[in-house]
């Protein structure tokens, strides 16, 4: 059971194995534990809502009113189904409506909102219409070219994205190849947040650089089990046979120590309708199928430069629909040695413990565990 204490502390016992994020120790002196809590409040604020209010609906009243799905525009006048005599309490984006009549009360919320304007993609006909595969690269020229000759190998047309901060950059000449130069080191979610960016699709599939398209990396595939099922924003596949799916337990814990957050490998909740190859998780491997709209709105933050990939599922939790199915999959290319590369690859303990930081602050956690 991932129960805080009713002290919430910060140490091992919340979760045996997890690691209790820098707090006092790191922000004494500079006021940020105080400031943590004042934008946790003012996150509260924005992200709470009547709707999350808990209703109960009177048992033999003879009230008639809508419990749900009641919906007026901003500075709309709009009758109110059922009501006799009615107040309200206001915010920007909810009301919550009292009415009685004789002794019987009701309270329901209304929703405040304009109507939302679609915002569709022209699928097409060919997976080069639906997908924009996007990678990042790092002083690993040779893999990436024998990844875009393995792509080519089976779809011709489909655009590659490019989002390339190595220090020497080379010029890739490819046709559907779109290369975009950074400035050198900026790092791994920097360049996922720019390659996605550029992305013109309804989905785009996420590769690494020193991946090998097969006969079993279907896009198309992915493309069906996403169509199929709306709600989804992201699939993931496997790497070599191996799918790397996860789950995530978060603990909100109270607004001043901060919550606790659990991944835990291999675990996965159900299948999907129709899909028995495919389950929910809350997080997948680095080889993804994604909508780009859905992504955008969580993003890959930019700080997080070597030591990133659960962040971002993380970051997402609550906000993405996440699947992994196991009838699709990618290659990795042999393992070869680079030492230039060798030497950004493996982070040190300062990235470790900035991300730690990061996590204190961003993601108001007080531990942390990596399954």
């Amino acid at each position: 059971s991932l129960r805080l204490p009713a002290h919430a502390q910060r140490s091992h016992s919340i979760w045996q194995g997890a690691f209790p994020l820098p707090t006092e120790q790191t922000f004494r002196n500079d006021g940020q534990r105080s400031t943590r809590s004042t934008r946790r409040g003012m996150h509260g604020h924005q992200t709470s809502s009547i709707l999350n209010t808990l209703l109960f609906a009177q048992s033999n009243s003879p009230l008639q009113y809508p419990i749900q799905g009641f919906t007026v525009r901003p500075l709309v006048p709009t009758l109110i189904p059922g009501t006799v005599r009615c107040t309200s309490v206001f915010s920007l984006l909810f009301q919550s409506v009292h009415f009685s009549y004789e002794h019987h009360e009701a309270v329901f919320p209304i929703a405040i909102r304009q109507p939302s304007v679609p915002v569709l993609f022209d699928m097409g006909t060919n997976v080069s219409d639906q997908v924009t595969v996007t990678t990042k690269t790092f002083m690993r020229y040779k893999e990436l070219k024998v990844l875009i000759r393995s792509l080519r190998q089976f779809y011709k047309d489909v655009v590659l994205v490019v989002a390339d901060d190595s220090f020497t950059p080379e010029n890739i000449r490819e046709e559907n190849v779109l290369q975009y130069v950074m400035p050198g080191g900026q790092g791994w979610f920097a360049g996922r947040t720019l390659a996605v960016s550029q992305v013109t699709t309804k989905y785009f599939l996420w590769v690494d650089d020193d991946f090998l398209f097969t006969e079993k990396t279907k896009i198309e595939d992915l493309v069906e089990v996403m169509e199929a099922t709306p709600e989804l924003d992201v699939v993931g596949g496997s790497v070599t046979g191996n799918q790397f799916y996860f789950s995530i337990a978060y603990e909100e814990g109270d607004g001043v120590t901060g919550g606790c957050m659990d991944r835990k490998p291999n675990i996965k909740f159900q299948s999907l309708p129709n899909y028995p190859q495919c389950s929910i998780v809350n997080g997948v491997v680095n080889f993804f199928l994604a909508r780009t709209d859905a992504v955008n709105r969580v993003r890959f933050d930019p700080k997080l430069k070597r030591v990133a990939h659960s962040e971002f599922f993380m970051d997402g939790l609550g906000q993405l629909m996440v699947a992994s199915c196991s009838h699709v999959s990618i290659g990795h290319q042999p393992r070869g040695a680079n030492a230039q590369y060798g030497r950004f690859r493996h982070p040190g303990k300062d990235d470790v413990q900035f991300k730690l930081q990061l996590h204190y602050y961003k993601n108001h956690l007080q531990c942390i565990h990596y399954g």
